[in-house]
Protein backbone atom coordinates (compact mmCIF):
# COMPACT_ATOMS: atom_id res chain seq x y z
CA UNK A 1 0.00 0.00 0.00
CA UNK A 2 1.40 3.32 -1.07
CA UNK A 3 0.99 6.40 1.08
CA UNK A 4 0.95 9.86 -0.34
CA UNK A 5 1.69 13.07 1.44
CA UNK A 6 -0.63 15.89 0.48
CA UNK A 7 0.91 19.07 -0.89
CA UNK A 8 0.85 21.92 1.65
CA UNK A 9 -1.57 24.74 0.99
CA UNK A 10 0.71 27.61 -0.06
CA UNK A 11 -2.03 30.24 -0.32
CA UNK A 12 -1.68 31.20 3.35
CA UNK A 13 2.06 30.67 3.54
CA UNK A 14 4.11 33.77 4.46
CA UNK A 15 6.91 32.53 2.20
CA UNK A 16 6.22 32.78 -1.49
CA UNK A 17 8.46 31.25 -4.13
CA UNK A 18 9.43 34.77 -5.20
CA UNK A 19 10.64 35.64 -1.70
CA UNK A 20 13.15 32.79 -1.50
CA UNK A 21 16.72 33.93 -1.94
CA UNK A 22 19.55 32.05 -3.57
CA UNK A 23 22.84 31.65 -1.64
CA UNK A 24 24.41 33.63 -4.49
CA UNK A 25 22.00 36.51 -3.89
CA UNK A 26 23.66 39.52 -2.22
CA UNK A 27 20.81 39.71 0.28
CA UNK A 28 20.89 36.03 1.26
CA UNK A 29 19.51 35.94 4.83
CA UNK A 30 22.44 34.26 6.59
CA UNK A 31 24.90 36.80 5.25
CA UNK A 32 25.39 39.33 8.06
CA UNK A 33 27.98 41.30 6.15
CA UNK A 34 25.87 41.73 3.05
CA UNK A 35 22.78 42.94 4.88
CA UNK A 36 22.13 46.63 4.47
CA UNK A 37 24.34 49.03 2.60
CA UNK A 38 27.33 47.29 0.93
CA UNK A 39 29.29 50.54 1.18
CA UNK A 40 28.85 50.66 4.97
CA UNK A 41 32.06 50.59 7.02
CA UNK A 42 32.98 47.06 7.97
CA UNK A 43 31.05 45.49 5.07
CA UNK A 44 32.76 42.71 3.16
CA UNK A 45 34.21 43.90 -0.15
CA UNK A 46 32.12 42.53 -3.07
CA UNK A 47 35.34 41.22 -4.65
CA UNK A 48 35.61 38.81 -1.70
CA UNK A 49 32.22 37.18 -2.32
CA UNK A 50 33.64 34.24 -4.37
CA UNK A 51 36.21 33.58 -1.64
CA UNK A 52 33.51 33.63 1.01
CA UNK A 53 31.31 31.25 -0.96
CA UNK A 54 34.20 28.82 -1.50
CA UNK A 55 35.30 28.90 2.16
CA UNK A 56 31.77 28.29 3.38
CA UNK A 57 31.54 25.35 0.96
CA UNK A 58 28.66 26.84 -0.97
CA UNK A 59 30.68 26.69 -4.14
CA UNK A 60 33.93 24.80 -4.56
CA UNK A 61 36.89 26.21 -6.42
CA UNK A 62 36.77 24.65 -9.85
CA UNK A 63 39.74 22.41 -10.46
CA UNK A 64 40.49 20.51 -13.62
CA UNK A 65 39.52 16.86 -13.35
CA UNK A 66 43.13 15.67 -13.80
CA UNK A 67 44.25 17.78 -10.83
CA UNK A 68 41.51 16.34 -8.63
CA UNK A 69 42.47 12.79 -9.61
CA UNK A 70 46.26 13.02 -9.53
CA UNK A 71 47.02 15.43 -6.70
CA UNK A 72 46.34 14.43 -3.11
CA UNK A 73 44.38 17.01 -1.19
CA UNK A 74 46.01 18.95 1.64
CA UNK A 75 44.17 19.69 4.85
CA UNK A 76 43.82 22.75 7.04
CA UNK A 77 44.62 26.22 5.72
CA UNK A 78 46.86 24.70 3.05
CA UNK A 79 43.75 23.22 1.44
CA UNK A 80 42.61 26.63 0.21
CA UNK A 81 45.94 28.29 -0.69
CA UNK A 82 46.42 26.92 -4.20
CA UNK A 83 42.75 26.91 -5.28
CA UNK A 84 42.24 30.45 -4.01
CA UNK A 85 45.47 31.64 -5.66
CA UNK A 86 44.24 30.07 -8.92
CA UNK A 87 40.91 31.90 -8.54
CA UNK A 88 42.66 35.21 -7.81
CA UNK A 89 44.86 34.82 -10.89
CA UNK A 90 41.84 34.02 -13.04
CA UNK A 91 39.97 37.10 -11.79
CA UNK A 92 42.94 39.22 -12.85
CA UNK A 93 43.17 37.57 -16.28
CA UNK A 94 46.12 35.24 -15.70
CA UNK A 95 46.13 31.52 -16.41
CA UNK A 96 48.74 30.56 -13.82
CA UNK A 97 49.16 32.11 -10.40
CA UNK A 98 52.25 33.93 -9.27
CA UNK A 99 53.32 34.71 -5.73
CA UNK A 100 51.28 37.94 -5.89
CA UNK A 101 48.14 35.81 -6.28
CA UNK A 102 49.12 33.73 -3.24
CA UNK A 103 49.42 37.01 -1.33
CA UNK A 104 45.95 38.04 -2.53
CA UNK A 105 44.60 34.64 -1.45
CA UNK A 106 46.07 35.08 2.05
CA UNK A 107 44.55 38.57 2.33
CA UNK A 108 41.18 37.43 0.98
CA UNK A 109 40.82 34.55 3.41
CA UNK A 110 41.91 36.72 6.32
CA UNK A 111 39.32 39.39 5.53
CA UNK A 112 36.54 36.85 4.98
CA UNK A 113 37.42 35.11 8.27
CA UNK A 114 37.34 38.46 10.07
CA UNK A 115 33.81 39.19 8.79
CA UNK A 116 32.31 35.73 9.07
CA UNK A 117 30.47 34.74 12.27
CA UNK A 118 31.01 31.05 11.59
CA UNK A 119 34.59 29.91 12.10
CA UNK A 120 36.74 29.85 8.99
CA UNK A 121 40.05 28.10 9.45
CA UNK A 122 42.92 30.53 9.08
CA UNK A 123 46.34 30.90 10.63
CA UNK A 124 48.81 33.75 11.07
CA UNK A 125 49.64 35.00 7.54
CA UNK A 126 46.62 37.24 7.19
CA UNK A 127 47.23 38.81 10.57
CA UNK A 128 50.88 39.46 9.66
CA UNK A 129 49.80 41.17 6.42
CA UNK A 130 47.18 43.24 8.23
CA UNK A 131 49.89 44.25 10.70
CA UNK A 132 51.90 45.57 7.75
CA UNK A 133 48.93 47.77 6.84
CA UNK A 134 47.85 45.76 3.80
CA UNK A 135 44.31 44.95 2.76
CA UNK A 136 42.78 42.97 -0.07
CA UNK A 137 41.09 45.88 -1.87
CA UNK A 138 44.30 47.92 -2.20
CA UNK A 139 46.38 44.93 -3.28
CA UNK A 140 43.80 43.82 -5.83
CA UNK A 141 43.42 47.36 -7.20
CA UNK A 142 47.20 47.74 -7.56
CA UNK A 143 47.45 44.50 -9.53
CA UNK A 144 44.35 45.18 -11.60
CA UNK A 145 45.50 48.67 -12.62
CA UNK A 146 49.05 47.56 -13.41
CA UNK A 147 50.48 50.39 -11.30
CA UNK A 148 53.09 48.06 -9.80
CA UNK A 149 55.79 46.63 -12.08
CA UNK A 150 56.51 43.06 -11.06
CA UNK A 151 59.51 40.99 -12.24
CA UNK A 152 59.34 37.24 -12.76
CA UNK A 153 59.22 35.09 -9.62
CA UNK A 154 62.49 33.27 -8.85
CA UNK A 155 60.56 30.00 -8.32
CA UNK A 156 57.12 28.65 -9.09
CA UNK A 157 54.21 28.82 -6.66
CA UNK A 158 54.39 25.02 -6.41
CA UNK A 159 58.01 25.24 -5.21
CA UNK A 160 57.06 27.64 -2.41
CA UNK A 161 54.09 25.50 -1.41
CA UNK A 162 56.24 22.34 -1.40
CA UNK A 163 58.93 24.02 0.74
CA UNK A 164 56.48 24.89 3.49
CA UNK A 165 54.11 21.91 3.24
CA UNK A 166 52.49 21.29 6.61
CA UNK A 167 54.05 24.37 8.23
CA UNK A 168 51.20 26.86 7.98
CA UNK A 169 50.51 29.97 5.99
CA UNK A 170 52.63 32.22 8.21
CA UNK A 171 55.71 30.25 7.14
CA UNK A 172 54.61 30.46 3.50
CA UNK A 173 54.28 34.23 3.78
CA UNK A 174 57.76 34.51 5.28
CA UNK A 175 59.18 32.41 2.41
CA UNK A 176 57.46 34.66 -0.13
CA UNK A 177 58.79 37.83 1.50
CA UNK A 178 62.36 36.60 2.11
CA UNK A 179 63.12 36.29 -1.61
CA UNK A 180 62.73 38.90 -4.35
CA UNK A 181 59.29 37.67 -5.39
CA UNK A 182 56.38 39.41 -7.05
CA UNK A 183 54.59 39.19 -3.69
CA UNK A 184 57.43 41.03 -1.95
CA UNK A 185 57.52 43.73 -4.62
CA UNK A 186 53.77 44.22 -4.24
CA UNK A 187 54.07 44.52 -0.46
CA UNK A 188 56.93 47.01 -0.81
CA UNK A 189 54.97 49.09 -3.31
CA UNK A 190 51.83 49.17 -1.16
CA UNK A 191 53.74 50.10 1.98
CA UNK A 192 55.35 53.00 0.09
Amino acid sequence: METTVPEPDRRDSPVSPNSLKSPDSPDFPDSPVSAGDPAAPGALDPLLRPTREALLARRAHPAPRWKRLLQPGPSGPAAWIRPEADAQAERLGRRTPGTEHVLLALLAVHEVARHEPRPVEEDGAGELLAGLGLDYARAHAALDSGEVTLPADPRSVEAYLADVAGQGTDRLLRALLEEDTRARRLVDALRG
